[in-house]
């Protein structure tokens, strides 16, 4: 299983310095981060910017593997602020695709329960749109809705099992409301395409890498993992570790965090 962290881990540097960083630190997969596809869609040069992310991680042998869409995507909203919200997703799907990332990360939000007919007539047109390409969506479990591994499963069903459609499995997420790791995976078993590790002491999602002070339970999680077919990647979420009073320290913390996971991973 390759290992990931998201690069805003390193938000601030450029690409020329963090996919080198990432590399160096021991990681053999990227997580291309909210902030970065936002800065690439922005972009006057959007398809520049995304080829370059592209081929760096090639030279690196740090392939793109996973990226996340918007954060205040609400898929429940129509009309004109529906539409506006569409194009942008579509934008910088655009660029996901010519970055050919597999999976780009997105918040359903299927609340109130009246809007669930838009939320999946929104993620059909996503599929649609993505037809043909080597890119797919997973539904991330929220803290406020779409909780659980059953509620993102009936999200994919009304959508007809698309197979463009699958499962990012948040462990901060679920801890914070309550959930457990081995439980979801059961539950979700092939539907889970992405991950997003991190750990919080149940009070907050503090986005902390496992085994610190947080209290997620990870070795039957991991146990469980391996032994699924699960084909994503191991892919840090630990923005609560990247503090800015100590930038210094960002690429030791990066070679502490691949070693944990190569640990984490060789778990019996």
């Amino acid at each position: 299983m390759k290992i990931s962290m998201w690069s805003s881990f390193l938000y601030g540097r450029k690409v020329e310095n963090i996919i080198p960083a990432m590399h160096n630190a021991g990681f053999n997969s990227l997580d291309l981060s909210v902030e970065h596809l936002e800065e690439v869609t922005a972009s006057s040069d959007a398809r520049g910017k995304a080829s370059r992310w592209r081929d760096m991680g090639r030279e690196y042998d740090l392939p793109l593997l996973q990226t996340h869409l918007p954060l205040d995507t609400d898929l429940g909203v129509s009309g004109s602020a529906g539409q506006k919200q569409m194009d942008l997703l579509k934008r910088q799907l655009e660029m996901v695709m010519l970055m050919e990332i597999p999976v780009a990360v997105i918040h359903a939000r299927p609340q109130p329960e009246s809007c669930k007919e838009c939320v999946v007539s929104n993620l059909l047109e996503l599929c649609d749109f993505l037809k043909g390409s080597g890119t797919a969506l997973a539904l991330e479990n929220l803290l406020e809705c779409a909780t659980t591994a059953q509620e993102l499963m009936a999200i994919i069903a009304l959508a007809g099992n698309h197979p463009k459609l699958g499962i990012c499995l948040d462990t901060g997420h679920l801890h914070k409301t309550g959930g457990d790791p081995v439980e979801f995976l059961e539950k979700a078993g092939s539907l889970i395409t992405a991950l997003h590790i991190s750990d919080n002491t149940g009070e907050s999602d503090q986005h902390m890498l496992p085994l610190g002070r947080g209290t997620v339970p990870w070795r039957p999680f991991i146990k469980k993992l391996k032994s699924m077919d699960y084909k994503g990647i191991f892919n840090y979420e630990a923005s609560g570790e990247n503090s800015a009073c100590y930038p210094e320290m960002l690429d030791d913390k990066l070679i502490y965090a691949a070693k944990l996971a190569r640990i984490m991973l060789a778990w019996e």
